[in-house]
């Protein structure tokens, strides 16, 4: 996989975190094609449900932040 931020090549069955600059590159901005980083349809499954729970989170803390202003 090519990290989307400074173009390192790197082996994302090692994790889906750039060991060059750090940058978590994203399921949903990268289609199985390019990464190869899940050796099964269900650990497919899985990233994709962890990232898209961890965006709900993120966006329910953003809002309740904004209610409090």
């Amino acid at each position: 996989m090519i990290c989307p931020w400074c173009e390192y090549e790197f082996d994302p069955a090692n994790g889906l975190a750039c060991p060059r600059c750090g940058a978590p590159v994203s399921c949903s901005g990268r289609s199985c094609a390019e990464c190869g980083a899940c050796s099964s349809p269900v650990e497919r499954l899985r990233r994709r449900l962890a990232e898209r729970l961890a965006g709900e989170r993120g966006s329910d803390e953003d809002g309740e932040a904004s209610d409090e202003s």
